[in-house]
């Protein structure tokens, strides 16, 4: 489940939108896939410490920017000839470390429910044991 619409996309691309997608029905399916990657590597680290896909209003504005600067360098990329220009880099490499801090714990997604997985374990307490070997000698 991506964070960002293909509506977002297309305002947070302007003009270039266009010219990295087109305008038809394959561009529309090539945006989504893209959408759909980015969300996953978000999903991929938030994973690591929070349930996925992170549904939480609170954290919503920030998922769905990350989403958008993930698949505009994907966009980018995929573009034969077509550079990455410096600000955009600077923003994914922002975005990478936010979720390296995220699977770290030093960020925190606000509102964003807590994962189980890997975490606590069970102790148990019973009798000693009945059967040992100096309680079956003889048997």
């Amino acid at each position: 489940m991506a964070y960002a619409t293909i509506n977002e996309l297309k305002m947070r691309l302007g003009q270039d939108y266009a010219g990295l997608y087109g305008n038809d029905e394959a561009g529309s399916a090539a945006a989504q896939a893209d959408l759909d990657a980015a969300a996953a590597e978000i999903d991929a680290a938030a994973g690591c410490r929070y349930e996925t896909p992170v549904v939480s209003s609170r954290a919503e504005a920030l998922l769905c920017d990350w989403n958008l600067t993930l698949c505009e360098e994907r966009a980018r990329v995929r573009c034969a000839g077509d550079t990455i220009p410096d600000k955009l880099k600077t923003r994914v490499a922002h975005v990478r470390e936010s979720l390296a801090k995220t699977v770290g714990g030093e960020l925190v997604l606000p509102g964003a429910t807590e994962s189980l997985r890997g975490q606590g374990f069970a102790t148990v307490a019973c009798d000693g044991p009945v059967f040992t070997r100096e309680t079956m000698k003889g048997y």
